[in-house]
């Protein structure tokens, strides 16, 4: 009786340390590139590639803001046609102010047996004449 009581007391303790490392132990969001995007030219067309690895972004809680407002570059999901992908983003137009483009956006991603995770990343494109 006192082996068997011991085996549950291990199958137990393995079992709860599985679940808590599994939710403590959750990735991190990582978006890529790390630090910036390319410069661009004022008024030449302007492209450059986003992804945010280690979760799925849920396409309701991604928000961004590119300020100025007039600065003639937007971000985009990607469009596979059956659904949109929030996880590679697009920035693309023609810049139409030199200097500093200050890109600013954050979402969240699903969870599985945890919750999701939050993500915020701000990139400074400089815009030059």
């Amino acid at each position: 009786m006192k082996k068997l009581r011991h085996h549950l007391m291990l199958i137990i303790g393995f079992f709860l340390t599985t679940v808590l490392t599994g939710c403590f132990c959750t990735q991190k969001v990582e978006v890529l590139p790390k630090s910036s995007l390319p410069n661009a030219i004022l008024g030449t067309p302007y492209y450059a590639e986003i992804e945010v690895y280690n979760g799925r972004v849920i396409n309701d809680s991604f928000h961004y803001l590119i300020t100025p407002e007039n600065s003639g570059l937007e971000i985009s999901p990607t469009d596979f046609g059956t659904h949109v992908s929030f996880n590679d983003l697009k920035v693309k137009g023609t810049p139409k102010v030199a200097g500093k483009i200050t890109i600013k956006f954050a979402g969240l991603t699903y969870g599985t047996m945890c919750p999701g995770s939050k993500f915020i990343k701000t990139y400074t494109i400089k815009v030059e004449e």
